[in-house]
């Protein structure tokens, strides 16, 4: 995987940007709206004009970022100005639809035909195929997000309003802060969902993202717990999650669940062989509370890759207390053996998946290992066997050895194929 820089720092200081104040209780007129998309459209220009070195570079210099950073602003500047004028119970579409004839967005795709003797063009790159979604539910709430092209994938940005003494106002603003690489951007996948407010906790946006990356489809994406500004403080960052997955063959899935929400989408495993899975993170929400819960694998090896995966503070919860100890030691070696940057790196396999006679819901799964050195010649190494209880959508890790049980045999129930 390439590495990742943590945005989540930057992105808590990005500041929260309010209604402009000449706007708030000063009446609507239209014709405001066409010189607030005239500087959009000025600066998407400057954006689409701006050559880069390759249409695959992955760098971002000072005055493209700035470009970005003030695109940005002139986006929102230009809803802010939009939901002024809104008046009455618009739906999403009666506010998306004048947007994006402003901006002239959301135009089809259209499908290039490679022709070999055409060189590569090297502008176009950032600023095109801007797109603008309204959603939320009117008088309540509006949610607008802009995204934009940027080197191999696309930015976004997500604004919430609410209805406050007769107008909206803007009380959320979601977006990365500036990066030197694309893969700072927020969208190589933007999913967001609503957590309604309860009786003790008004409403948070739950946003997921990929990034961006141009020479691997092994990447990290974010989520977060976003909770919006309030009459005596600015949105705040309630719940951040950084993790890998694998871009492309999957779509990531992000929904409200009983509880909570939960996000599906591809994740890479440890053994090469198999190489990827479906990675799930189910989280429930109790006022501040945000906790990961079950399920979080659809079968036992994913779960014991998953548990390996995880921090130790979530794998613990997915471990019987009595060996705990035993638990953390084998955890925290396989994470140590994983991060070694030794001459000689260490290959683990997964092997046979067995059920058990003592008990339907115990089963054994059998990881290998194998030393590879700079030769690539390999040396097996001791494999280590986990004993697993399977519960409703749920799986807890009861202990790990050196040696088999003796009471798990038969068949490979998870065959590789």
């Amino acid at each position: 995987m390439h590495p990742m820089r943590n945005n989540f720092l930057l992105a808590l200081a990005l500041q929260f940007v309010v209604m402009p104040a000449a706007l708030i209780g000063q009446p609507c007129a239209q014709a405001d709206l066409k010189p607030a998309a005239q500087r959009v459209k000025t600066i998407q220009a400057q954006l689409i004009a701006f050559k880069v070195r390759d249409e695959m570079d992955e760098d971002v210099p000072a005055p493209l970022q700035s470009l970005i950073h003030t695109f940005k602003d002139a986006l929102a500047e230009l809803a802010d100005a939009e939901l002024h004028c809104a008046s009455g119970n618009p739906t999403p579409k009666e506010i998306e639809s004048p947007l994006a004839k402003l901006l002239s967005a959301n135009k089809p795709v259209q499908q290039e035909v490679y022709d070999p003797k055409k060189p590569p063009q090297l502008d176009q790159i950032y600023g095109e195929d801007l797109h603008v979604k309204v959603t939320g539910d009117p008088p309540q709430l509006v949610l607008v997000e802009f995204d934009f092209g940027v080197a191999c994938g696309y930015d976004a940005i997500l604004l919430g309003y609410e209805m406050r003494s007769s107008t909206w106002q803007r009380v959320l603003r979601w977006q990365s802060p500036d990066y030197a690489e694309v893969l700072g951007a927020f969208g190589d996948f933007f999913r967001y969902v609503i957590l309604p407010a309860t009786a003790s906790d008004g409403w948070r946006a739950v946003v997921a993202h990929g990034h961006p990356w141009c020479t691997s489809s092994w990447s990290a994406f974010d989520l977060d717990v976003v909770q919006p500004s309030s009459a005596g403080s600015a949105q705040t960052v309630l719940q951040h999650v950084n993790r890998g997955y694998i871009r492309g063959d999957i779509e990531p899935a992000l929904k409200i669940v009983p509880e909570g929400f939960q996000i599906r989408l591809q994740t890479a495993m440890l053994d090469p062989e198999i190489s990827r899975r479906i990675g799930i993170y189910r989280y429930r929400v109790s006022g501040a509370a945000i906790e990961r819960v079950q399920p979080i694998a659809n079968n036992g090896r994913d779960f014991v890759d998953e548990w390996l995966e995880s921090p130790w503070d979530e794998s613990a919860r997915w471990s019987v207390p009595e060996n705990l100890e035993a638990l953390k030691a084998t955890h925290a070696k396989i994470e140590t053996e994983r991060s070694s940057t030794a001459d000689n790196s260490l290959l683990r396999n997964y092997g046979p998946v067995l059920a058990c006679s003592d008990a339907r819901a115990h089963f054994q799964v059998e990881l290998d290992a194998a030393w590879i050195d700079s030769k690539g010649m390999s040396t097996p190494d001791t494999s280590t066997y986990f004993q697993l209880h399977e519960g409703k959508k749920s799986f807890t890790l009861l202990s790990t050895s050196d040696q088999p049980d003796r009471r798990c045999m038969g068949p490979d129930i998870m065959a590789k194929k």
